[in-house]
C-alpha cells in the first residue's frame, strides 16, 4: 500500500499519472473481494484435484480387490489339486509289496471314481 502511494506521489511530482497495476487490472473492485475471489477459485481447483485423486484411488482399489479375489480363487484351486495329488501318493504308498505300474493305475482309477473331474 505504501509503495503504491509513493509511486502515485512520484507520478504526481513528475507530472505523469502513475496508475497502480492492481487498479488497472481490477478497476474499482475492492481488494477483499478480489482476494476472496482468488481464494474461491484456488479452493475449487484444489478440491477438483482432490476429487480426481480420490476417484483414481477408488479405481485402483477396485482393480486390486479383483486381483485379490482371483489370487484367492487360484490358491483354493491349487490347494485342491495338492490334496488330490496327496491322495494319489497315499494310495500308491498303501499298496502292498512293490509299487507297480498296475498299482499306480489302480490308485488313479480309484481317485477318478471319487472325483470325475480328474478324467482327461
Amino acid at each position: 500500500q505504501a509503495m503504491r502511494e509513493l509511486k502515485a506521489n512520484q507520478g504526481d511530482q513528475s507530472g505523469e499519472s502513475v496508475k497502480d497495476p492492481f487498479d488497472e487490472v481490477m478497476g474499482n473492485a475492492r481488494r477483499e473481494e478480489v482476494m476472496e475471489s482468488i481464494k474461491s477459485v484456488v479452493t475449487a481447483d484444489v478440491q477438483k484435484d482432490i476429487n480426481a485423486e480420490i476417484e483414481e484411488f477408488s479405481k485402483e482399489k477396485e482393480v486390486h480387490a479383483a486381483q485379490e479375489a482371483e489370487i484367492e480363487r487360484k490358491t483354493k484351486e491349487l490347494e485342491s489339486e495338492t490334496l488330490k495329488l496327496q491322495e494319489i501318493r497315499m494310495d500308491i504308498e498303501n499298496q502292498p509289496g512293490n509299487i507297480t505300474l498296475d498299482a499306480v493305475i489302480s490308485a488313479l482309477a480309484q481317485l477318478r471314481q471319487k472325483d470325475p473331474s480328474l478324467t482327461p
